[in-house]
């Protein structure tokens, strides 16, 4: 819990003082103990000692089985995780050849797009009054306020004992609550994408939240309502100065996926490569900036507030946060530049991937990826059905996420199911790097400590750092708990 935990810190990493050899089976961590201060230590360089444990995953396969499925059949094997060139986020022609040579699955020569399995027809932002180039920023504040005001009304008639008619049952109270939670779903998806996207982000905090808050909020993921195609064309003509039809072969005006920042359509380069084009939904910084001044005084009110658990729980922290995280979000040039580091930090691993970026085709509120297709990793009758094995998965997931935390310091920090499937070869696909993080060396270092401890079976020391953590965190990070919770989700599913 502890690892996963550590996964939302958002800090920088200077020097690495850990060696790490990872399999697909066993994690072996070669420690090399860090200097201690001046107060404490006065000789370093003789106190110095070497320490070696290893945390053992499930054993799935042996090394040799590592390139076969639970079917047995040997998966073709693939470099995937290249270092293309940046070009800068101009229009230029593109050529074949490479600065780093990248070998990815044969895409070159498609003239149409092949079919997308359950391709959902996804709701329209017609008739929402934040989607109108024109809205009153006024009229915003009094929506979102009457918003907040009815929630709360609400729920504190859901905890009144006097408001039930014929007495109070804890059944009744949870059919109230559910009433509520479904309100509250569809007043987040009136209010639009700021709201849409702390209700996601909510969606995984079942320790602020009841659990029918967070499981009517998790429905967001699947009915966030797309814009026209249209608007998309406009927006990638306006962002990368040239018509859609002059710059790809073949451009889907259906989008595949709409979030809540933006939304996906695929698309033919005129090299016959297929891409997914990643497009902002329009007026965004706007909206943000008058969304976030109402959403500070409301984490004010609840902070003062008693009864909204103001005293332990710091508000204030969370949109810190949450504010700093959504204004990342929309800059694609840095969501580029995230995934090229991505890629680069798993080079070495062939069943983790991740999309290549195609620069000629980018630019601050366009993102152009390569299409890698996959299966949602919470979609466990579809795994199963295709004879993929979910132990593997999970011991891959948790490995992946080992390499992040304790090795590279570099670590995706949106782990919800929409941004991780499986590959046809069984290999981990990750999508959107808006949100990532990094990790102090001192951080990962006092992460080893722990681990070194309970391998030691050290209770004290495991006490004395584990409270050493609860307090970093309490004072340090509001929302730092936010990837536990969306890799704990998928990694439970799997190991059913």
């Amino acid at each position: 819990m502890a690892v996963a935990i550590l996964a939302s810190q958002s800090c920088y990493c200077h020097n690495d003082q850990k060696n790490l050899c990872f399999s697909a089976s066993t994690v072996s961590i070669q420690s090399f103990p860090q200097s201690s201060s001046s107060s404490t230590t006065t000789n370093t360089t003789s106190s110095r000692r070497f320490r070696r444990f290893w945390v053992k995953a499930r054993q799935t396969q042996s090394s040799s089985s590592d390139k076969l499925l639970s079917n047995g059949k040997a998966t073709p094997q693939k470099v995937v995780n290249g270092n293309g060139r940046v070009n800068g986020t101009s229009l230029v022609k593109r050529t074949s050849k490479s600065s780093v040579p990248v070998t990815v699955k044969p895409t070159r020569g498609y003239t149409d797009l092949p079919p997308v399995e359950d391709l959902k027809v996804l709701p329209s932002d017609e008739g929402f009054s934040w989607a109108s180039d024109n809205y009153n920023s006024f009229q915003r504040s009094i929506d979102v306020w009457s918003f907040v005001l009815s929630l709360r009304v609400r729920v504190l008639f859901d905890n009144a004992k006097w408001a039930y008619i014929g007495g109070f049952t804890e059944e009744k109270q949870k059919k109230r609550m559910r009433k509520t939670a479904a309100w509250l779903r569809e007043c987040v998806l009136q209010l639009g994408p700021t709201f849409i996207k702390l209700g996601q982000l909510s969606s995984t905090r079942s320790d602020l939240f009841p659990r029918e808050f967070v499981d009517e909020l998790a429905k967001l993921q699947d009915r966030v309502p797309a814009f026209s195609s249209q608007k998309a064309r406009d927006f990638i003509e306006n962002e990368l100065g040239t018509p859609v039809d002059v710059l790809f072969r073949k451009f889907e005006d259906r989008p595949i996926a709409a979030a809540s920042l933006g939304q996906v359509h695929r698309a033919i380069l005129h090299n016959g490569e297929q891409v997914v084009v990643k497009v902002q939904r329009p007026g965004l910084k706007k909206l943000f900036d008058i969304d976030l001044r109402n959403l500070k005084l409301i984490a004010e009110y609840f902070q003062n507030s008693e009864t909204l658990g103001g005293p332990t729980r710091d508000w204030i922290g969370i949109y810190d946060e949450c504010a700093t995280i959504l204004y990342q979000e929309i800059d694609y040039v840095n969501e580029g530049k995230n995934a090229d580091r991505f890629r680069r930090d798993f080079r070495n691993l062939k069943w983790v991937r991740v999309p290549l970026v195609y620069w000629d085709y980018t630019a601050v509120k366009v993102l152009t990826l390569e299409y890698v297709p996959g299966i949602k990793i919470n979609n466990v009758e579809v795994i199963d059905a295709r004879g993929y094995n979910r132990s593997l998965i999970s011991s891959r997931s948790i490995e992946a996420y080992l390499i992040q935390i304790l090795r590279t310091g570099f670590f995706h920090a949106d782990p919800h199911p929409g941004n991780l499937a499986i590959d046809l070869d069984g290999s981990l696909i990750y999508y959107d790097f808006g949100m990532m993080g990094e990790i102090k060396s001192f951080t990962k270092a006092r992460l080893l400590d722990l681990f070194y401890s309970i391998y030691e079976k050290d209770a004290k020391k495991v006490w004395y750092f584990l409270l050493f953590w609860y307090f970093y965190f309490r004072f340090h990070c509001a929302y730092c708990t936010l990837s536990f919770y969306n890799t704990q989700l998928y990694i439970s599913l799997l190991q059913k």
